[in-house]
């Protein structure tokens, strides 16, 4: 009785450990592909609108009271930026593009309403860079370009969608 208990157990923990070694060897092979497509930027956020995806209709008052609407963006390249109050990712990447301004036209569309104060310290900081408009959730603008949380940003050409990314070098 001692002799088969003791080679049942013996088999059971060699088949926890063959399990737990395929589980190590999967896992493995698993953070080298991840590791690969970091190091290549090949990782993308599914949710962002793919390259060649067409922008919307919408039609929109800027801050400083002037229609825009998709239209503004058909020409040849654009920079469309998406913020939100309270984002520490989207006041990052609002320093860059101030201290570096992208050499391609700028729209920002900031979500929030327009009474609130650190939306408009936002939409006062970005009108440096181009028209700023104001938006909510749901709306045409964000139908139109479908943003994948905050910040996001999206180059288009000819009105589609040529890149978007969370950040300014995944996008020129």
């Amino acid at each position: 009785m001692t002799t088969t208990f003791v080679l049942a157990v013996t088999g059971l923990v060699g088949v926890i450990g063959l399990l737990n070694l395929i589980l190590i060897f999967g896992v493995i092979g698993r953070v080298r592909v991840l590791q690969e497509a970091v190091q290549t930027g090949v990782l993308r956020d599914p949710a962002l609108p793919a390259p060649g995806d067409a922008v919307g209709e919408f039609q929109v008052t800027t801050e400083d009271g002037k229609p825009l609407s998709e239209a503004a963006i058909g020409g040849d390249e654009a920079l469309v930026g998406f913020f939100t109050p309270g984002c520490k990712p989207c006041t990052d990447l609002r320093a860059q593009l101030l201290r570096q301004p992208p050499a391609l036209p700028f729209i920002a569309f900031v979500e929030g309403t327009s009474d609130d104060p650190e939306v408009q310290k936002i939409t006062q900081s970005l009108r440096r860079l181009g028209p700023v408009a104001v938006t909510q959730s749901g709306d045409a603008v964000m139908r139109a370009f479908k943003p994948a949380g905050f910040p996001t940003l999206i180059r288009t050409a000819k009105g589609s969608v040529a890149a978007a990314g969370h950040r300014l070098h995944q996008v020129l």
